[in-house]
């Protein structure tokens, strides 16, 4: 296969990007064995994106080329992308992503939610734990429990109580409260009813 494209834009090389990028390709240049396609910052926005993709055309020597596809990704997280992806679609999840992290595209994937309605994202997302037992941990921590016992039980007894917080996790989990969503280093948590 004939490899023309911009330096630095070889889709087989492993990238290092910590922005949203897409890998996009002129389908005329590579139906006749050529790979004609350059990487592009998908956090620019859908009009910028789509005037990279007009010039990687422009570069063809193919009579027409008007068709493209996104042959590859990067800085999406665990969500897929097509080949045929909106550009809309592309941008506005780069743009989640590049405002909350990788919890934003974890929640586009999980919810099914477009990524146009990120508004919701701010409501929902509760923070990244080691688990939901850490969450619970946390807000039982927040709440002042521990200065509680503290404030009504003598010192000799104060050892002997606990917290649940794994069994207070779980019934938020059954209850509907709350979810969680595998991430690297843990579990990112989302408050169920947003």
């Amino acid at each position: 296969m004939n490899h023309e494209h911009s330096p630095g834009a070889d889709p087989e090389r492993s990238h290092q990007r910590t922005t949203p990028a897409i890998y996009v390709a002129s389908l005329a240049d590579y139906n006749n064995g050529r790979l004609l396609g350059d990487w592009i910052d998908a956090t620019i926005g859908a009009e910028a994106i789509y005037e990279r993709i007009t010039a990687i055309l422009a570069r063809s020597t193919e009579p027409a080329p008007e068709e493209w596809a996104i042959h590859d990704y990067e800085g999406f997280g665990n969500k897929g992308l097509s080949k045929y992806e909106r550009i809309e679609d592309v941008a506005a999840l780069a743009e989640g992503i590049e405002q909350h992290g990788e919890a934003f595209c974890a929640w586009v994937d999980y919810t099914g939610l477009d990524p146009e309605d990120r508004h919701h994202f701010e409501d929902a997302y509760l923070g990244e734990y080691d688990s939901l037992t850490a969450y619970a941990e946390q807000i039982t921590d927040d709440l002042g429990w521990r200065d509680e016992v503290e404030k009504y039980l003598p010192e000799s007894l104060q050892p002997y109580v606990k917290m649940d917080a794994e069994a207070m996790a779980e019934d938020m989990r059954l209850n509907g409260e709350i979810y969680g969503i595998e991430s690297g280093s843990g579990i990112y948590v989302f408050n169920s009813p947003i």
